[in-house]
């Protein structure tokens, strides 16, 4: 039981960092990058999967440091 809630807060965790980092990149990339449909696709297919890996890396270290703390 303590598994599964340790998944679905992981999970929480991730999405939570996914949300902050796309709006990040979206004000960036409204900023300096001209609107077209390359561009779009190129934020979908390369920029997206690159933004979940750190959403992933970012949640996996905090859970450390929580861990490593207790």
């Amino acid at each position: 039981m303590i598994k599964i809630l340790e998944k679905i807060i992981y999970f929480f965790f991730t999405i939570c960092f996914f949300v902050v980092l796309w709006k990040i990149t979206g004000r960036l990339w409204n900023s300096f990058v001209p609107w077209n449909s390359a561009t779009d696709l190129i934020g979908i297919f390369f920029v997206a999967p690159i933004l979940i890996g750190l959403a992933f890396l970012l949640t996996s270290l905090s859970f450390n440091v929580i861990k490593q703390v207790k």
